[in-house]
């Protein structure tokens, strides 16, 4: 991916800008590939292990874009979108009157973190 620039010293500053300005954009591409990939599979992972009464709450995963605070910021939160309140019952059960037993259905953050990691290596192969 290296070629050669021959620069006169005073275009050098600029062409090292430009070289570290290429190399910010194609990181940031691969960066936001790399989430957008895990986060799908993440929801696909829930999707097939997430217990099923009515499906509303196993089809209600989805993920959103967070808010950027300053500029290169990318992330994604996945969530349930209906039954957002069920989540923490189902996977760590509840007592009372009718107690139910945990059914852990949700990826842990180490494991998210290894598929994100995997992810992010194909990508920065990609390019």
């Amino acid at each position: 991916m290296s070629r050669e620039v021959r620069v006169t010293v005073r275009q050098f500053q600029d062409a090292v800008m430009k070289a570290l300005e290429d190399a910010r954009m194609l990181t940031d591409e691969a960066l936001k590939g790399a989430i957008d990939r895990t986060t799908k599979e993440t929801i696909s992972k829930i999707k097939g292990t997430a217990p099923v009464k009515t499906k509303k709450y196993k089809k209600g995963w989805t993920s959103r874009v967070i808010a950027a605070k300053k500029r290169g910021d990318y992330g994604r939160i996945v969530y349930n979108d209906p039954r957002y309140m069920l989540t923490h019952l189902l996977e760590n059960g509840h007592g009372g009157p009718r107690a139910a037993r945990p059914h852990p259905h949700i990826p842990s953050d180490e494991e998210t973190e290894e598929l994100l990691t995997r992810n992010l290596e194909r990508e920065m192969n990609k390019q």
